[in-house]
């Protein structure tokens, strides 16, 4: 006789500081543009081609039912940091010098790299979630709610829905991003029927879940 199972999880959502600078998606034809691959770190929807609304069915067995869960995420895609941005301003100053006695006729040399700017140019302090970011985990969040909706159907309470997130300014507004994404619809704030809802950071000094490695002398 096969027995009932559960599937068991808790629900804590967490923020992670990662790393991750905007790369731009290649052109539908398959023509391969180096320009489009500049980045240290490359975007989940882009390395995997995927539509960031399409939610994946649960994958849960008939026989089980999903109870509770747990989900640690990274932030969503940031400006460079004030170190990268002072190097691509650099790097647009240097091409200009070793492209000063190089024509545009010349076939060696990509043309776009003929007066090529840093194109975060002084719009961001360094960072920051930008626009991309904030799609990406509002997008998450309402994938998490479609894939688990068993899980929802509760009202909202910080006790049985707890949003926890590093201090660090970039992960909290995922968080918040997030939050937007998998309580929409179910308020009554302007015309996505927002909710509000609590998120929770811990001291640097003394988080010892998402920053360990901060405040755990052993590990450093």
């Amino acid at each position: 006789m096969l027995r009932r199972c559960l599937l068991f999880a808790s629900w804590r959502f967490a923020f992670l500081l990662l790393i991750c600078v905007v790369p731009v998606r290649s052109d539908g034809e398959g023509n391969f543009d180096v320009r489009r691959c500049l980045s240290t770190v490359t975007r989940y929807d882009v390395a995997k081609d995927i539509s960031v609304r399409e939610a994946v069915p649960s994958s849960v067995p008939h026989q089980c039912k999903p109870i509770h869960l747990n989900l640690l995420a990274r932030h969503g895609t940031r400006a460079p940091t004030k170190k990268k941005l002072k190097e691509l301003e650099a790097l647009g100053t240097r091409l200009d010098v070793l492209l000063e006695n190089v024509t545009e006729h010349d076939s060696n040399v990509p043309i776009w790299l003929f007066g090529w700017k840093s194109p975060w140019g002084k719009k961001y302090k360094g960072g920051e979630l930008i626009s991309e970011g904030e799609n990406e985990l509002f997008d998450l969040g309402v994938r998490t709610r479609e894939r688990f909706p068993e899980l929802f159907e509760e009202l909202y309470h910080p006790d049985i829905y707890p949003i926890k997130s590093t201090q660090v300014p970039r992960a909290s507004a995922s968080a918040v991003a997030f939050g937007m994404g998998l309580f929409s619809g179910k308020g009554l704030l302007g015309q996505g029927r927002h909710r509000a809802f609590s998120v929770i950071s811990e001291s640097r000094a003394s988080d010892t879940m998402l920053r360990f490695h901060d405040c755990c002398q052993n590990y450093k």
